[in-house]
């Protein structure tokens, strides 16, 4: 195994009501002359008060605030305008509140700031070099693989294309975890959602770049998310689902980042880029077949998540529990109500043959448990197709 590095970064925060606190969270990176915060934000979240509530707490810290929130996806051009319109308004810093798309324009508003380059320069490879902005995180879901790594998902609006966008490695300075924004999730596209939490953990699990101390992570945020994923289970537990999905997502993410996102991460984001399909559905529809494929390279990885998952291990060789994991989780998205095919989606094979291509890009897919060609990728996706 190779020498482990960690440094502990951003402050985590996960709980009812913390957002509540956003302004204390945030007063320790005013600078000494400027006190404005660009909050990039869901337009959906201003219905339910949570805008109106985010924006009070900074505003009783004497914090300015220049609220974004024409985010319809996360492409270069509205990166453009939000970077555009940042420099003009001299902020300090951004808050993102919202999910990916949110997070991913707010975290590459950070890095690119202060850089003078064009932003297709980054989006096609460069590293940002400039100090970054502090960047604030309260994620409105509970399954973003980037929340702690040094890129970004950026999708190029010259040609659809998902990439990840390197970032500089201290961009993240907190994350504010509240279970209760996501009470206006409904619950199939919330179980998604924890479906696509535990395949990011999963393939953080079976990861090459994976060590004692993410799979440590990793393991226990399967464990919570599956427990959330229960409903009389997580009754049991005395803590909501909401909150499992707080702390199984966080511990997914911050996993993740320690080992690599994979395949399922790669071809979800591939996916929505190009033809704007839910992330989490994809997710959790290529999870079984993932967890599949994975067998036969991380056996005693992959028996682990199923003795995780309940299977019976009683006279069963790790091969055997391995074989019966990704025929568990096909029976948890069916206990869920989930589509099981892509199909259901609507995605013509032809269209998952272009996601195949641009997913087979992404570095991510360099930490997968066995090496993939774009055939094997595209014969992976047949299966689940």
């Amino acid at each position: 195994m190779a020498d482990f590095f960690f440094k502990i970064s951003p402050n985590i925060t996960v709980g009812t009501h913390t957002i509540s606190r956003l302004g204390h969270t945030v007063s320790r990176w005013l600078d000494k002359t400027e006190k404005r915060f660009m909050l990039a934000v869901d337009p959906v979240l201003k219905d339910f008060g949570v805008v109106d509530k985010a924006v009070q707490s900074l505003e009783e810290k004497g914090i300015e605030v220049f609220i974004f929130d024409d985010i319809p996806s996360a492409e270069s051009a509205v990166l453009e305008n939000a970077l555009s319109l940042a420099r003009g308004a001299c902020i300090c810093g951004v808050i993102s509140l919202g999910g990916l798309k949110t997070a991913s324009i707010g975290r590459a508003v950070s890095a690119l700031y202060n850089e003078s380059g064009n932003i297709y320069d980054y989006i096609e490879g460069a590293q940002p070099l400039a100090p970054p902005l502090p960047f604030i995180e309260i994620p409105s879901t509970c399954r973003d693989p980037a929340m702690f790594m040094d890129k970004t998902p950026v999708v190029d609006s010259r040609n659809k294309q998902a990439v990840l966008m390197k970032i500089q490695n201290d961009v993240c300075k907190a994350v504010i975890m509240d279970p209760n924004l996501y009470m206006h999730i409904s619950p199939n596209i919330e179980s998604a959602m924890m479906f696509q939490a535990a395949l990011l953990a999963f393939e953080g699990y079976v990861s090459t770049k994976a060590n004692f101390f993410s799979d440590t992570i990793l393991g226990k945020a399967l464990e919570i998310l599956f427990l959330g994923l229960d409903e009389e289970r997580s009754k049991i537990s005395g803590s909501s689902p909401e909150m499992l999905a707080a702390q199984g997502g966080c511990m997914a993410s911050l996993g993740a980042s320690i080992s690599s996102p994979g395949t399922g991460t790669a071809l979800a984001l591939a996916c929505n880029a190009r033809f704007k399909t839910s992330i989490p559905l994809v997710s959790a529809i290529l999870f079984p077949h993932i967890v599949d494929d994975a067998s036969h390279a991380k056996v005693a990885q992959v028996a682990t998540v199923g003795k995780i998952l309940g299977i019976a291990i009683t006279g069963q060789s790790d091969g055997d529990i391995a074989s019966r994991t990704a025929d568990e989780v096909r029976k948890r998205l069916a206990v869920c109500g989930l589509p099981v095919r892509l199909k259901d989606l609507k995605l013509s094979i032809e269209q998952l043959a272009t996601a195949v291509e641009d997913a087979s890009l992404m570095d991510i897919m360099n930490y997968i448990p066995r090496s993939m060609s774009s055939d094997d990728l595209f014969d992976l996706v047949k299966r689940a197709y």
